[in-house]
Formats: C-alpha cells, sequence, structure tokens
C-alpha cells in the first residue's frame, strides 16, 4: 500500500509538498518513529474519539499519551472514547487499521492539535499503512490545521 488517497487528495489540494518515507512495518506510531530513524516528538499521531455528537481526532507526538482531561477542557464533551479498530476502518477506508493519518479534516473530522506540534522543523505521519511515512516542514503541517484548535492535550508518557 502506499499514501491514502484520501490524504494525497487533500494535501494536493492544499498545495503542500511532503515526501513520503518508507520504512520497515510498524504497528505503532513509536515504532514508525523508530524504524524511520526519527525522533519520536517529530511524529504526530492521530487519536479518534466519539460520542453521540460524532467524531474528534486529537493529534499528538508519538512521544506523549493524550491527556483525556484537555481534550474534555477544549471540547466541553465529558463523553468521547475511543474509536475501535473495526470502526475505523468505516471511518478511513483507504487506511490500513492502526495507521491513521492524522489529518481528520481530510475526513471531514473535527480535529485539535497539541500545540507542541506547531513549532517542529519536521514533521512526520502515519500515510495510511504501515511502512511509510509522510514527511514535511512544520510550517506546512501547522497551515494544514489553520481551522482547527491548536492546545495542550498531551503529557509524557508515565
Amino acid at each position: 500500500m502506499t499514501i491514502a488517497a484520501t490524504v494525497s487528495q487533500y494535501l494536493r489540494d492544499q498545495s503542500v509538498d511532503y515526501q513520503l518515507v518508507q520504512h520497515p512495518h510498524s504497528h505503532t506510531s513509536r515504532e514508525s518513529a523508530h524504524a524511520a530513524h526519527v525522533r519520536e516528538d517529530q511524529v504526530a499521531k492521530a487519536i479518534l474519539m466519539k460520542d453521540e455528537q460524532g467524531y474528534v481526532m486529537a493529534v499528538i507526538p508519538a512521544s506523549s499519551s493524550l491527556d483525556m482531561r484537555a481534550v474534555h477542557d477544549e471540547t466541553g464533551r465529558n463523553q468521547l472514547e475511543m474509536v475501535s479498530e473495526e470502526e475505523l476502518g468505516r471511518v478511513c477506508p483507504d487506511c490500513e487499521l492502526g495507521a491513521l493519518p492524522p489529518l481528520g479534516q481530510a475526513y471531514g473530522i473535527t480535529t485539535l492539535l497539541d500545540s507542541s506540534l506547531t513549532h517542529r522543523d519536521t514533521i512526520y505521519f502515519e500515510a495510511g499503512d504501515h511502512e511509510e511515512l509522510v514527511e514535511m516542514e512544520g510550517s506546512r503541517f501547522a497551515r494544514l490545521f489553520a481551522g482547527s484548535h491548536s492546545c495542550d492535550l498531551s503529557k509524557d508518557w508515565p
């Protein structure tokens, strides 16, 4: 597989240059960072949640964990729960399970961006499979989130 068609089209529509970085098969964003020989804090990972109002995607560094209290504070939505892998497959059918690109806006999903990702020179993220990362300038990545909320959503791993 290669970059998800929805992501490729979205990046083309936004006139954003990027490169694909191939790496050995991985199962998580943290593993992808190691496999591609990049720092975990440069890899943006997506976490998809939902409640009765719909979906919300949180985008945080692979080096961190999601602070649900911060998500609740930012959205005012206290019933958000993680989406199952089966449901991920329905929401993003052009992606392999577990390789969710952090571009919720490409899929029409409300997206929150961890503010720490707005200050990176280079950002990497899952292309939609388990063997490629998208690489782009941090400023271009931040521009993709111009209409999204940027806030402190992550905390260090315990």
